[in-house]
């Protein structure tokens, strides 16, 4: 997936707020206006957050929302994927983009700090679903939603994270959620603009539950993916958000982050589509984790490193990925974003995917074991790497051995990133890993048939309900 560049449609400007420049962008951008490749991407979006979510559908924690969104009734909307009843939208984007984050799986931005997948998807699809819309106007509201989440989270996100400690995606996602919502709602600009605003209301999650391994942190995605579902509908009954919400003295920029690029936010703005720049994850872990573990497996490839010979790994990287760095996670959601434990796990099973991160690997001895001996470092130069470009995460992993050797390997970015990005047969091949053991290659087969002629599709409710009346084979 790589960036691409178009002549800048008329009804993009950059004159008044910021949030009226995005709301204008998402309510008159047409899929016909979008090249076939940045479409191509975003149907590989879906298909992949398909995969993830209905894969999801199989694990307690992501259950335990499921149940709340289904006792929590009212008016049937939307689909719960895999769950086989419908939800009012907003909570029917809340169960979806939670359980579709659970696994670690799920898209992400490098820049942005962002999962649009898992926010922008579940507003557009529950309103999809509401309005009987086509797959056309459904993609045109995915596109919408990625192109200004991308922008929100790329103006701010990396001081909100690294010097605030905020959760990038949970503080971000309810902008891309709102302007897919709006899109999907066919809200005019004023109300889109009011939509936009009304995401003042952003949950300031930290970063914090995450590195406990709180299981509050499924919700990170899951809840922004609601607010800005809600965002757009309460904008289209005359509720608005402030207009200056990003560059305002006391607005949404300054209260978030020591540094942002306001400029950047509507620079562009659909001439350069950035949803082709998304990252696709093969590891079900954290993406600070995945240059790291594709270090690890470039090392260990083949056996070629016997697990009794290690007394010691060394990981040197980046600042943040640096304070990762818990030797001893007692939850799988804290193991998935702990680099030891991460390492450790690579280099005994050889791989670090969604059948690897289980109860029986966080009590596995010999992981435990080489967890504990794995040390993080800050390394002045690799931080130094990353500061002058920070789409890049650079890892230096080194395994010292017991006959005195000591094998070293450097990445900077991660297999399915857009500088080594995974092809579409790659994706596909994910999603039926991830679906055909719960639900069978039957279901695979139609769903991936539907996913593929999305274009084709008159009403997207017909897909809503095999999403969610797909049950385990």
């Amino acid at each position: 997936m790589h960036t691409m560049a178009t002549d800048r449609p008329s009804y993009v400007t950059a004159d008044g707020p910021i949030a009226e420049t995005l709301a204008r962008f998402a309510v008159n951008l047409r899929v016909g206006d979008v090249p076939l490749a940045v479409v191509a991407s975003a149907k590989l979006c879906l298909l992949d957050f398909v995969g993830v979510t209905l894969a999801g559908t199989q694990e307690a924690p992501a259950r335990a929302i499921v149940d709340f969104v289904r006792a929590y009734g009212g008016v049937a909307e939307a689909s719960v994927w895999g769950c086989a009843f419908e939800a009012p939208a907003a909570l029917a984007a809340l169960a979806n983009g939670s359980v579709g984050h659970h696994l670690e799986l799920d898209d992400g931005h490098i820049l942005g700090h962002v999962h649009p997948g898992a926010t922008v998807i579940p507003a557009a699809f529950a309103l999809a679903e509401r309005r009987r819309a086509s797959g056309r106007d459904l993609l045109t509201a995915i596109i919408a939603g990625y192109e200004v989440l991308i922008r929100v989270g790329r103006a701010m996100a990396a001081s909100a994270m690294y010097d605030r400690g905020y959760h990038g995606p949970a503080l971000f996602g309810a902008f891309g959620a709102a302007a897919a919502a709006a899109a999907m709602l066919r809200l005019d600009e004023e109300q889109a603009t009011r939509a936009v605003g009304n995401c003042c209301l952003a949950p300031a999650a930290t970063f914090q539950a995450f590195s406990e391994g709180a299981s509050v942190k499924d919700l990170y995605c899951g809840w922004p993916a609601m607010v800005g579902t809600m965002a757009a509908q309460l904008a289209a009954g005359g509720i608005g958000g402030p207009r200056r919400l990003f560059e305002g003295k006391l607005g949404f920029s300054r209260a978030v982050a020591d540094r942002s690029d306001l400029a950047g936010m509507t620079a562009d703005l659909g001439r350069a589509w950035l949803l082709p720049t998304v990252y696709v994850k093969r590891h079900s872990a954290c993406s600070f984790a995945h240059t790291m573990i594709d270090a690890v497996l470039s090392l260990s490839s083949g056996g070629a490193i016997p697990l009794e010979a290690v007394e010691q790994l060394t990981v040197r990287t980046h600042r943040f990925a640096a304070d990762l760095d818990d030797s001893n996670p007692r939850t799988l959601t804290a193991a998935k974003s702990s680099l030891p434990f991460c390492a450790a796990l690579a280099l005994v099973r050889g791989h670090a995917l969604l059948t690897d991160f289980t109860a029986d690997a966080l009590a596995d001895d010999t992981v435990r074991r080489l967890a504990s001996r794995t040390k993080i470092l800050l390394d002045p130069t690799l931080d130094a790497r990353h500061a002058a470009r920070e789409d890049r995460r650079p890892v230096r992993v080194e395994v010292a051995l017991d006959d005195g050797r000591c094998l070293a390997a450097e990445r900077d970015v991660a297999r399915g990133w857009p500088e080594d990005p995974l092809e579409p047969q790659d994706i596909a091949e994910k999603f039926r890993a991830l679906v055909e053991p719960a639900y069978g290659p039957r279901a695979v087969r139609s769903l991936l048939d539907a996913l593929a002629s999305l274009e084709d599709l008159d009403d997207v409710k017909v897909l809503g309900r095999a999403l969610a009346e797909a049950a385990p084979a």
